[in-house]
């Protein structure tokens, strides 16, 4: 009982700090007030569960909203359709199991829950009736004839192998996937499990690589607090449905929600992975708005280079920066915990949706942290830098990575906020330039102009890299005297064009 006792008061603690409130919640989240290293009362489940579940922290509310997440899924894996063909695996296969025995956990997960509600003085449902698959048409359709036995296709066979060789090789430094023991085959056989049903429910998108490594991050941190509920009358009503927001027999339903919410609701499936056309749409959005927040880069990359976006970005884009971060999961985890927590006030409908243009301003917040080798790089050492993106060197300890993280996210939800006025994209673009690059200096020079510049003889990029205050040596028109701040920011924005324009002319004609 000591992990139960602690988590019931890391909740009650997280509820009377918050008083309740959701959006207080979510702020203290996205603040870095609410995270591991900074609150004693920290909970992962808590933070994933309420944000993308129960969407409250009144505990009274919370038994009906789970119990009607967990009876979808409950439902989608008792169809013929949905159910995952184990006993078509060779015999020798560590997730082989019979028909038989496939049904047996679920008979045990629905008798515990029977015994847990009796504690209660409640009588338990045995039948659900009129309740609405939410996922898909196509899995409705087919429930309208279930007289007729589901017939296992090739591509079912093949859609479970292939799942089943990326769970094998999921995070390979990760112990909890590959250890010999029974824990680890049962926390692999649960995610392909939710794989399986979420494909089969979603065939416009089907199985995409790299999805059950979004899957396999949220796994690891929500199976960490999940509990067998113990069946004694010494728990009090309260903490019991405090617990059953972590009862381990009901991890993969919930799993199955909150992945279903991440990938569906979000947007990102839509935007990155269910056709080519959207994912072209997207980066080219994401072109746009590095342009806004800082030409230089954009220039030299896209226009100078010719190193295209989609040549890299598609991974950072689908993985939700989960490669791009380090090797140490709980960076990107606490990343994650931030945009599913993200609340804006000028957004339209539910704020989840913000996660795939926050993911683009995270990585042009990312970009401007490695401006001085983007700048300056040719192709192939630019596109090395790109897929293997160098990690901060002093990103060592717990505190350091939080304050990195916390930055990042607030750099970006700071883009968000402003995506719709180009010159408050350009002047943050500026603000975040002096945070990273202060001591980056640019210097153009043109060939065939009368004017002189000290790197022309030394460079055939056009372009200097210097450490001294000194400002640039090309002379364009000053600064028009007084007006307001905004006069200044449209200057300088048309200051910026014509330098670009005028080198960009200049290697034309050479």
């Amino acid at each position: 009982m000591l992990k139960e006792n602690d988590i019931i008061s890391k909740v009650l603690l997280t509820i009377d700090h918050c008083k309740a409130n959701m959006a207080s919640f979510k702020t203290a989240i996205t603040s870095n007030e609410y995270t591991p290293l900074n609150s004693s009362c920290f909970s992962r489940t808590l933070v994933w569960k309420a944000c993308l579940i129960t969407d409250s922290l009144k505990i009274h509310t919370w038994e009906s909203k789970l119990s009607d997440s967990r009876v979808v899924y409950h439902q989608l894996t008792k169809r013929d359709d949905m159910a995952v063909p184990w006993w078509h695996l060779e015999s020798d296969s560590s997730f082989y199991s019979s028909r038989e025995m496939s049904r047996k956990p679920s008979l045990k997960n629905s008798n515990s829950a029977a015994k847990r509600s009796r504690s209660l003085g409640k009588v338990p449902l045995t039948r659900v009736s009129n309740v609405e698959d939410p996922l898909s048409s196509h899995s409705r359709s087919r429930s309208s004839t279930p007289t007729i036995p589901y017939e296992y296709t090739e591509e079912d066979l093949e859609l479970l192998q292939t799942i089943i060789l990326d769970i094998d090789r999921l995070f390979p430094g990760e112990e909890f996937f590959h250890s010999s023991n029974a824990t680890s085959v049962v926390a692999k056989k649960q995610m392909i499990e939710i794989l399986y049903v979420w494909a089969k429910c979603n065939p416009q998108v089907g199985y995409k690589q790299g999805i059950h490594e979004i899957l396999g991050l949220l796994y690891i941190n929500l199976s960490k607090e999940a509990v067998t509920i113990p069946i004694s009358n010494t728990i009090s009503a309260d903490d019991l449905k405090i617990l059953t927001m972590f009862d381990i027999h009901y991890l993969s339903h919930d799993l199955f929600t909150i992945f279903n919410k991440l990938m569906l609701q979000s947007g990102v499936v839509t935007r990155f992975y269910e056709n080519e056309n959207v994912l072209w749409q997207s980066i080219e959005k994401f072109n746009v708005y590095l342009m806004k927040v800082d030409q230089l880069i954009h220039y030299n990359l896209i226009q100078k280079l010719r190193l295209e976006s989609q040549l890299w970005i598609i991974r950072y884009l689908r993985l939700l920066l989960l490669r791009e971060l380090g090797n140490d999961l709980e960076t990107t985890i606490l990343l994650w915990d931030k945009l599913v927590a993200s609340q804006f006030s000028h957004h339209n409908g539910n704020t989840i949706t913000a996660i795939p243009e926050l993911i683009m301003f995270m990585i042009i917040t990312l970009l401007i942290q490695l401006k001085t080798p983007l700048i300056t790089c040719d192709f192939s050492e630019g596109l090395s830098l790109l897929l293997h993106y160098p990690v901060p060197s002093g990103l060592k300890s717990s505190a350091s990575r939080s304050d990195f993280i916390a930055a990042l996210y607030k750099d970006a939800a700071r883009l968000y906020e402003r995506r719709d006025n180009d010159l408050k994209l350009y002047e943050y673009g500026l603000k975040l330039n002096n945070t990273y690059n202060r001591n980056l200096k640019i210097t153009m020079s043109y060939s065939g102009s009368a004017r002189n510049s000290t790197d022309s003889a030394g460079s055939g990029r056009g372009t200097s890299i210097s450490p001294s205050p000194t400002p640039p040596t090309s002379q364009l028109p000053p600064a028009p005297p007084g007006g307001s701040k905004e006069e200044q920011m449209r200057f300088e924005k048309m200051r910026l064009e014509m330098r670009l324009k005028k080198k960009a002319q200049s290697m034309l004609r050479n």
